[in-house]
């Protein structure tokens, strides 16, 4: 019986076959944007000594030269061997009469900017808008390249043909606050003006550019600059989002630079004052607890009785007691609500984190030792070990805020900066571009498959583990603190309860912090309970002499004998809780698994962690003026949910302990600990990860590893 096809036709399930294409018949601008370098040579140096080849510095039809062609798509080869038959580099081409290299820089295509500035192309060169290069990577808000540029020498404040500065170009194209922290580190100078006398800051206004607005705050910025029109940034447009809060930042700014101390200041203007926000805000805690304890343990009747409103035998109901405090603690939470939002900030808010803390440490101390401990003498090692891990607190509290928690700037010049980096980007670009280069000549039917080896290398960005605020190189498992502005070896976390981040030098005792807050606030309980059990007040409860009593009734019994007590109770109860889920975490990542919080949260963004590197950037894209090649991503989806992650830093429990704390042994023969403010490379720690040598060919091994260290 013959086999049923489906119906109406199945095509056949193996794979079609390959079908080569007759590039015999391609223009030689087609064959340029394809790569089909063969072609190309062909058509330049024609078999046929009859024949005149084309010349490379031809025009089109569209004024765009072939060097044009081959910049835009990343033809190096094709670029490589134009410039041997003597393209010119700096040929201005297209409606813009641009150059090759404004093109490369409009497609992002670092690899191919390096290779023409090393040939020199002139990045000063300006279109006939007045962009020159740098320009024109500030309005695509390319960092590499523009890190790339900065490196080379342009200067950061260069000006366009209208007189424009690269901050003015990002303050209208861009909105990634990358880009302005980058220019304002790197030494751009704010206080510039156009030919109309307008500043950056009247540009970040005039385009509502908030994310210009709060970088350039925290720079040298004049709120108050006037125009040729006499106009403040404020004044050039009314956004009412925007314009209020640049008119509030020009106020304090004002007030700061004349006479009028802020100490001299009205309440109404209180709020104006960054160094009085910080102090209401870092008092607001202590008060408030004070006042909620104080609230709590209110003996009402007492008050009333010495205020002469009731008489010493009158009684006042206890469910008017109970509503009295629960409407006062009420208005409470209403005026500490206020001044939140009067004078808080995002800086004075991890201000207040950290005061919450200290406040309800010191508060939980004192009530201790002060007040527990004389009620119940006979319990002295309870309190023993109380006072034992009270004073580890204390001590690893400070240690934590006070301690540098690795900073990476500590360990690089600031002037060997610029040309270090220099210096890593022309190897590594120059090693990938060579190895394309060989790979072409090798075979030079077709750039785009004769490259597939390396496509995915060029794909990786060689700028990816670079800070464009401190402007370093960023070693392996840093990260930059947008908190505290510095980049942080280790990182884990920027945590408000201790005012710092926690990274490389400060972290073994943020753990023995949090394990010594759990235990005391513990053993604060057990002293509450103690107390309880012991105080007369809470025995001589006529409800606790009945023999009837159930468990319940005594609960509640101790805690309305003693309200203060019964309120730090709760608070330790509430802060033994977190801290102890928090060390059980912290201990965990860090000794079975060596992995911070930071790269267990963006695991998928570190090459080192991801075992399942999918070979979807292998598929290029052809820019043509009227055809772009697109990708389908059925695959990468559905791949999402088989993702594996490699655990690079994990070298056991004990050697991971011992780098925890900052001991040699956790790189074998090694008789020092792991200085991560110095780890770029993972042949550093002597540990080989697989995932180049899955996904990559045998003779690509050492270009890997050198672009190891840049990817993300």
């Amino acid at each position: 019986m013959k086999d049923v096809k489906p119906y109406p036709v199945d095509p056949s399930y193996s794979d079609p076959p390959v079908i080569e294409t007759d590039y015999s018949t391609w223009g030689i601008v087609k064959a340029v944007q394809y790569g089909i370098i063969k072609r190309v040579i062909e058509l330049v140096e024609p078999p046929d000594s009859q024949l005149v080849g084309y010349d490379v510095n031809q025009l089109d039809d569209e004024d765009v030269s072939l060097l044009h062609w081959a910049a835009i798509n990343n033809r190096l080869a094709i670029a490589h061997y134009l410039l041997s038959k003597g393209a010119i580099i700096d040929r201005p081409g297209g409606h813009l009469a641009a150059t090759p290299l404004h093109w490369a820089i409009r497609q992002s295509h670092l690899s191919m900017v390096h290779f023409l500035m090393q040939r020199g192309a002139d990045p000063m060169f300006m279109d006939n808008t007045g962009l020159g290069c740098f320009h024109v990577a500030i309005q695509m808000g390319n960092i590499p390249i523009i890190v790339y540029l900065l490196s080379h020498g342009v200067n950061v404040d260069t000006r366009d043909g209208n007189g424009l500065t690269p901050l003015m170009i990002a303050c209208m194209h861009v909105r990634s606050v990358d880009i302005f922290r980058l220019l304002i580190s790197y030494g751009a100078n704010l206080r510039l003006t156009d030919s109309h006398g307008n500043t950056v800051a009247h540009y970040s206004v005039q385009f509502a550019n908030f994310q210009a607005v709060v970088q350039l705050d925290k720079g040298d910025i004049d709120w108050n600059a006037l125009n040729d029109e006499s106009k403040t940034p404020y004044e050039v447009r009314v956004v009412p989002w925007l314009t209020d809060r640049v008119k509030q930042m020009a106020t304090v700014q004002s007030m700061m630079n004349s006479s009028h101390r802020f100490s001299r200041l009205g309440l109404s203007m209180l709020h104006y004052s960054p160094v009085w926000r910080q102090r209401i805000t870092i008092m607001l805690p202590p008060l408030i607890l004070i006042t909620c304890g104080l609230l709590i343990n209110w003996d009402i009747p007492s008050t009333l009785y010495h205020l002469n409103f009731i008489n010493q035998s009158s009684k006042i109901s206890s469910w008017i007691i109970y509503s009295t405090k629960f409407l006062l603690l009420i208005l409470l939470s209403f005026i500490a609500r206020f001044i939140i939002d009067r004078f808080s900030d995002h800086k004075s808010q991890a201000v207040m984190l950290f005061s919450l803390a200290t406040s309800t440490t010191l508060l939980l101390t004192i009530t201790y030792l002060f007040h527990i401990t004389l009620h119940t003498p006979n319990y002295w090692i309870l309190h023993f070990w109380f006072l034992f891990f009270i004073t580890m607190l204390w001590t690893t509290f400070i240690l934590c805020c006070t301690k540098n928690p690795g900073y990476v700037d500590d360990v690089i010049k600031k002037e060997c900066q610029q040309e270090t980096i220099a210096q890593l980007l022309d190897e590594v670009l120059t090693h990938t571009n060579n190895l394309t280069l060989a790979n072409n000549n090798n075979n030079n039917q077709e750039e785009s498959s004769s490259s597939s080896s390396s496509s995915s290398i060029l794909s990786i960005n060689p700028l990816q583990r670079f800070c464009t605020t401190c402007f370093i190189r960023k070693p392996l498992r840093s990260k930059h603190c947008s908190t505290c502005d510095r980049c942080v070896a280790r990182f884990d976390h920027h945590c408000p309860w201790i005012y710092n981040c926690v990274g490389m030098m400060n972290h073994f005792y943020f753990i023995i912090y949090l394990l010594s807050t759990s235990v005391s606030c513990n053993l604060f309980m057990l002293g509450s309970i103690v107390y309880w059990q012991n105080e007369f007040s809470c025995l001589s409860n006529t409800s606790l002499t009945s023999e009837k009593t159930d468990l319940l009734t005594t609960i509640w019994s101790y805690l309305l004998c003693n309200p203060w007590i019964t309120f730090c109770f709760i608070n330790g109860a509430f802060y033994s809780f977190w801290t102890t889920l928090l060390f059980c975490s912290q201990f965990y990542q860090m000794v079975w698994l060596n992995a911070t919080t930071n790269e267990r949260i963006n695991m998928d963004r570190y090459v080192e962690f991801n075992t399942n590197n999918n070979n979807n950037n292998n598929n290029t894209t052809t820019t043509t003026t009227s055809t772009t090649t697109t990708t389908n991503n059925n695959s990468s989806n559905s791949s999402i949910s088989s993702i594996k992650y490699n655990r690079p830093y994990d070298h056991g429990i004990w050697r991971n302990l011992l780098d925890l704390i900052g001991l040699p042994g956790f790189i074998m023969n090694s008789n020092k600990p792991v200085d991560w403010r110095q780890i770029h490379q993972m042949e550093q720690l002597n540990i080989q990860s697989s995932i180049y040598h899955n996904h990559h060919h045998s003779d690509n091994n050492d270009v890997d590893k050198k672009l190891l260290d840049w990817s993300i």
